[in-house]
């Protein structure tokens, strides 16, 4: 059986002090999400990593980074683990989408799977290229344990996918920042055990 650690980046400006759509857009850590990497990092130490993954964007390299120095291992960046494309939304908060595009917000609202953002990617399209991915990284390293940092909606989107639940139920899933899931492949069959989990961020001397 092979174990999958997925875990969301730790935070970023957009995430907190300007809240904003935040997809391709390749900004690093703050302070605080230096601090929830390192987290992550310790919780992470003791689990005997084979290899360790990530979205070639830079929060998600950096948090790689923080847990791969546990291991002695490189973090592989692997671009088809972005977070979604959010095309002309990217840096725009949800208030200002709302009003400046209202009619195609409320349709992307309604099916996020099939209505592409503009200038962007449709939630189906983003499980369509994570799902390919993770599988080939789970057969990759069959029996083995592995962590994967990737994104918000990336993780959430591909968490629907493993429970055959469409994309666009995928505000279901709760997923914060640092937040570590587990999943678990074996025989081409895929198995949820632990959904954004931040106990690691409430350890004894850290603030977060």
């Amino acid at each position: 059986m092979t174990r999958i650690y997925l875990i969301r980046h730790g935070e970023v400006l957009w995430n907190r002090e300007h809240p904003a759509y935040c997809g391709h857009t390749d900004l690093e850590l703050n302070e605080r999400g230096r601090e929830q990497a390192e987290c992550v990092a310790q919780r992470l130490a003791g689990a005997e990593l084979s290899a360790i993954y990530c979205s070639d964007l830079r929060r998600a390299r950096d948090t790689a980074a923080a847990i791969a120095a546990r291991h002695g291992l490189e973090p592989v960046a692997d671009p088809a683990l972005r977070e979604v494309n959010y095309g002309e939304w990217e840096g725009v908060s949800e208030e200002d989408v709302r009003a400046g595009w209202p009619d195609h917000y409320a349709a992307w609202k309604r099916d996020a799977e099939k209505v592409r953002i503009p200038g962007g990617e449709s939630f189906g399209e983003l499980r369509d290229r994570l799902v390919p991915a993770l599988t080939a990284i789970a057969e990759r390293h069959a029996g083995e344990n592995v962590a994967v940092v990737a994104h918000k909606s990336s993780n959430r989107v591909f968490l629907c996918a493993v429970l055959g639940l469409s994309p666009s139920l995928y505000r279901r899933i709760g997923q914060e920042n640092a937040a570590v899931n587990l999943i678990s492949y074996e025989g081409c069959r895929w198995r949820v055990d632990l959904v954004n989990d931040t106990c690691h961020l409430r350890l004894p001397g850290n603030s977060g």
